[in-house]
């Protein structure tokens, strides 16, 4: 029989192994496998943003690869957001040892943008088009782009969060993004409001980060699903209520309705989905693209009751259950894009 100390000690040396593969050996397999393997590499597209910004990407992918590009692979660390994803070859980690693995084989690369940021003004220039066709005019594509992101799930992922039906799914802040800008945020004492009416007649499931402020009469799941199991349940949800971010942009990859306050930010043919209902504020000002200190103290938010949330909300289970509509849009050429930027600027 073996020594169970033994085993111990060679369980621990395993373990150890295991570590400095990943650690300091897979890099270097990642690269002596280009040699060996030379797997055809069309593209890399990467998105340094947040992680509602590299969902995105997803529908850049699934239009290259329906107009007869493969080989497509994106930079990213954040591989969940693509796992299973037929548009996509393969994924590179943004680290320093593998940009220069894209420079020394000449692999072509292009990071993706959608916007100019002003820091002097605290903003961004307006877009002129959707996110998604900014980043296909980014690439030169001149056909219509479909507007939504992808997010694919297996039958395991699913099926692996049984919540009690039917359920509604809502967020309470959005400060806790990775890059948190405050005049997207509405207020938690407004979204109570719609929480206590609605869980009359539903179970209510609060996704989001730690951080954010807990409501009450609800599931509350903030800092405990993982992004794919947030988009598992998305998925079975009836409807998603929340703010312009990475969950309303997580909730269109998995088909799950949204109800969506923007306030005035941004408008919702700049980065929203028309097949939900868009709480949009059309001041004078609007869409500012400022990230903080509106000098009108969020007006636009302010003027969102929790009223009109109920009664979108009342819109959209009306509609559950029927195909979600996608956008085709045309790319503006990217040289007009820049005459707009330099107008707006």
């Amino acid at each position: 029989m073996a020594d169970p100390n033994q085993i111990s000690f060679l369980v621990r040396v395993q373990r150890r192994l295991r570590y400095d593969w990943q650690s300091k050996f897979l890099p270097r397999w990642w690269h002596l496998n280009l040699h060996l393997r030379k797997p055809t590499i069309r593209r890399v597209l990467g998105f340094g943003g947040g992680l509602g910004d590299q969902l995105l990407c997803t529908a850049i992918f699934r239009a290259l690869r329906e107009h007869g590009e493969a080989d497509l692979w994106m930079q990213t660390n954040n591989p969940e957001l693509f796992a299973h994803n037929p548009d996509i070859a393969g994924i590179i980690p943004v680290m320093p040892y593998y940009f220069k693995i894209i420079e020394q084989h000449g692999l072509p690369f292009k990071r993706l943008n959608y916007t100019t940021h002003i820091k002097e003004q605290a903003r961004d220039l307006p877009p002129q088009q959707h996110l998604i066709t900014n980043m296909a005019s980014v690439l030169g594509i001149d056909y219509p782009v479909g507007v939504r992101p992808y997010l694919h799930l297996t039958e395991a992922e699913r099926t692996q969060h049984i919540i009690s039906k039917p359920y509604i799914a809502v967020q309470s802040s959005i400060l806790a993004a990775r890059y948190p800008i405050a005049t997207k945020e509405w207020y938690p004492e407004r979204m109570q409001i719609v929480v206590n009416e609605l869980a009359k007649r539903f179970t209510i499931v609060q996704l989001g980060m730690p951080s954010d402020p807990k409501l009450e009469h609800v599931i509350d799941l903030r800092g405990k699903a993982s992004i794919r199991e947030s988009a598992a349940i998305l998925q079975a949800a009836q409807l998603f209520i929340g703010f312009v971010g990475f969950q309303m942009h997580l909730a269109r990859a998995v088909d799950c309705r949204s109800v969506i306050i923007f306030g005035g930010r941004e408008a919702p043919f700049q980065s929203g989905y028309s097949c939900n209902s868009n709480l949009y504020t059309p001041l004078n000002c609007a869409p500012c693209w400022l990230w903080e200190n509106c000098p009108i103290e969020r007006q636009c938010m302010q003027e969102i009751t929790p009223a009109m949330v109920l009664a979108a909300v009342e819109e959209q289970l009306a509609l559950v259950g029927q195909p979600l509509k996608i956008d085709y849009i045309q790319p503006r050429p990217a040289h007009e894009l820049i005459e707009l930027e330099i107008h707006c600027a």
